[in-house]
């Protein structure tokens, strides 16, 4: 089955102080890494921005917001709105170390669930998680209601709360790094001790 990968990119990057997505690692600016690993996963990409000129030379289909200043859950309407189907795993552009793996087992549980979302040690992960399409009727009201907390709107749809415990039955070794994201420089530097070895 046909699946769409959504890259999250339409942030202002305020505290790093820079485009966070075109922060390079090695060689390859944080986008580039997450679109490699998301191909492994998924047969689509599609970048969220609200600056096309930013991601052009990457290729992809790309989508503005349509509820301009509405945060995460308006990027996440954008990116299922313009996908051609029914699974879809959305990404945030701050994550470098994302796994494909743990990306398809998250697209697994769609088929039971209208969203499958990671819960690691109390935290909830939205912005690495699956998502049916079906989904946008209820992304609508909540956007037109104001109601812009994703835990809000999660509460609203058949949300599979992904836990460690199904990791480990899904037989997927989790390592923090997966869910790793940067906001501030501190992170980034961290990142970069990360893709050398330096940090788990």
């Amino acid at each position: 089955m046909r699946t769409t990968g959504i890259i999250m990119a339409g942030g202002k990057s305020s505290r790093m102080g820079t485009n966070k997505a075109l922060l390079k690692i090695e060689g390859k600016s944080v986008i580039e890494k997450i679109a490699a690993e998301l191909k492994k996963s998924v047969s689509e990409i599609i970048i969220v921005t609200n600056t096309f000129e930013d991601y052009q030379s990457l290729g992809y289909p790309m989508v503005h917001d349509q509820w301009k200043g509405m945060g995460p859950l308006a990027g996440i309407h954008a990116g299922l709105e313009a996908s051609h189907t029914d699974k879809n795993l959305v990404v945030a552009c701050d994550m470098p170390f994302i796994s494909s793996e743990l990306g398809t087992i998250l697209l697994t549980f769609l088929e039971d669930y209208q969203a499958a979302v990671p819960n690691i040690s109390g935290q909830l992960h939205p912005l690495f998680a699956a998502y049916r399409k079906g989904v946008l009727k209820e992304l609508d009201a909540s956007l037109q209601k104001q109601e812009l907390r994703i835990r809000q709107f999660l509460d609203k749809v058949n949300t599979k709360t992904v836990t460690e415990a199904d990791l480990q039955e899904a037989e997927f070794h989790y390592r923090e790094r997966h869910l790793f994201n940067m906001n501030h420089p501190v992170e980034f530097e961290e990142a970069l001790k990360i893709e050398n070895g330096h940090l788990e």
